[in-house]
């Protein structure tokens, strides 16, 4: 009795002491619980302040990310979640895309007439955040799979958040299907590394030993059986069966989410799964798993950049963009031993202002424009040239082009492939290269064909609409690091390397 009471008091010991380092995610738990509350108020004053509550909330948990200082060194929480530089950086991504998914909400035609289940959206907004903290904190198999399911809830709940929208509920259910196959089966691989271990956390080397003395094969299908669950949530082939119906039915401000919020975490999570791949030796024994690894970041690009070539309407081709940029991460975390970390995150970074900026773009042009294919952005250019101008930014950086800053994140990319080849002379990694230089000239032939509509091809129409100053304020805001990572790109290195460097 003394035992289990002296145990019981050690545990919630612990849990105090690991507190401190969940500080963030507190905050955003505390916000959650009040716009539930302030929902169930029927006053109209207390619904319009459910949006600008939502975004206090994200301001004060960026805040808390950016200052720091809110734990002290090698705390954990119950050996469950690490509060290290990696995943504070990865929280700033996360409050900066909560940010940007709230104020592009508050311009979404569909989402300003929604009556009923505001609070609910702004709420689940904030779930699905704290579910991506905890994914880049985790160092716990269950506890990745419990922050992965946290963040698939929110995500099927925001899909069909527009009930009246059939193409929506449509999504909203196939989305389940897939998200719950790939859930099964990646809980199914986490048991066999269990068993095979005996232990949850991957970031011990007596976990890895374990896997060393284990059964190749067996080792083998259980990392894929993982990796399944994984790649679902960065939309890697074969795993983005839901892309691109999610991103046709769900609002836009939701789908510019899903394209940086879950894909980043699900980065952060494979890069603590693989860093045991440092160690050279560990890295020989699991070849099979590097190979399985690269063959997926191949289809991927493969996929993601010939299937766009085919669509017909701006959400598709830009669902499948996405998946290609799945594949440039992939790509890059198999580079061991050249310190690909900071390149990841800078691309990330990049990634999270280009696609926001793009997905705003292209709200404007279904609201405002009544864009719904491509062909229907014919010789909108010339009657709006600065939203022409500004499409035509991001969608260069997005191809990976100069003078922006997307041009400096594959730069990095590449570099560190090449690196990493000239190391270790492995065949995958010089197939990665050369198909990531090809795709990425793919890739301008399909990203090309909404400038030329902008601006070759002729309008009937000679009504012009009136695009809001705050509409163009945030597309500026999200185009200009784009052009000032370009030219200065240590300003962000030297950030994300102060910030790995320290322990919170």
């Amino acid at each position: 009795m003394n035992e289990q009471a002296a145990y019981l008091t050690d545990t919630i010991n612990r849990i105090f002491a690991g507190a401190g380092s969940l500080l963030p995610e507190l905050v955003l738990v505390f916000f959650f619980l009040l716009l539930v509350t302030l929902d169930l108020f029927r006053s109209q004053a207390i619904k319009k302040l459910l949006p600008w509550i939502a975004l206090t909330g994200f301001f004060a948990t960026l805040l808390i990310q950016i200052l720091g200082g809110y734990t002290s060194e090698g705390v954990q929480f119950l050996n469950l979640l690490r509060s290290d530089g990696l995943a504070r950086y990865a929280g700033i991504l996360f409050s900066a895309a909560g940010i940007f998914t709230v104020f592009l909400s508050l311009h979404n035609k569909p989402l300003e007439n929604l009556r009923q289940g505001r609070g609910e959206y702004y709420a689940l907004i904030l779930m699905l955040v704290l579910g991506l903290n905890l994914m880049a904190k985790s160092v716990n198999l269950l506890m990745v799979f419990v922050a992965i399911e946290l963040v698939s809830i929110a995500s099927y709940i925001l899909t069909l958040i527009i009930k009246e929208d059939k193409r929506a509920v449509e999504a909203g259910l196939k989305y389940i299907l897939y998200g719950t196959l790939a859930a099964g089966v990646m809980l199914y691989g986490m048991s066999f590394f269990y068993g095979l271990t005996g232990s949850l956390d991957y970031t011990l080397s007596s976990f890895w030993q374990s896997l060393l003395a284990a059964d190749t094969l067996m080792v083998t299908v259980a990392a894929v059986l993982v990796f399944a669950g994984f790649f679902f949530k960065i939309s890697a082939a074969p795993f983005h069966f839901w892309v691109p119906d999610v991103y046709r039915g769900a609002p836009m401000p939701i789908v510019a989410l899903f394209s940086t919020g879950p894909k980043i975490a699900g980065i952060i999570v494979i890069l603590r799964f693989v860093a045991a791949f440092e160690d050279p030796a560990l890295a020989t024994s699991f070849l099979d798993v590097q190979l399985f690894i690269g063959i997926a970041a191949l289809l991927t690009l493969a996929v993601g950049n010939f299937t766009a070539l085919w669509q017909q309407t701006p959400r598709k081709l830009l669902a499948y963009s996405s998946v290609s940029h799945a594949g440039f991460l992939l790509a890059a975390i198999l580079a061991f031993g050249t310190g690909y970390t900071s390149s990841i995150l800078f691309y990330l970074t990049v990634l999270l202002f280009m696609n926001f900026g793009i997905f705003l773009f292209l709200q404007i042009a279904e609201d405002k424009l009544d864009v719904r294919t491509l062909s229907d952005f014919a010789g909108l250019g010339w009657l709006y040239p600065g939203l022409g101008v500004v499409a035509i930014l991001y969608l260069l950086s997005l191809t990976g082009l100069p003078p922006l800053a997307g041009f400096t994140a594959k730069l990095f990319i590449f570099s560190k492939i090449w690196e990493a080849y000239s190391v270790s002379s492995q065949p995958i990694l010089l197939v990665l290269l050369i198909a990531g230089v090809l795709v990425t000239g793919i890739a301008l032939f399909y990203y090309i064909r909404i400038p030329y509509f902008l601006f070759f091809k002729r309008n009937q129409t000679e009504e012009k609409k009136v695009i809001s100053l705050s509409n163009t304020l945030l597309l500026g805001m999200f185009a200009l690091p784009l052009l000032v990572l370009f030219f200065k790109p240590d300003l962000l290195l030297q950030f994300i390397q102060n910030i790995l460097a320290q322990t919170l």
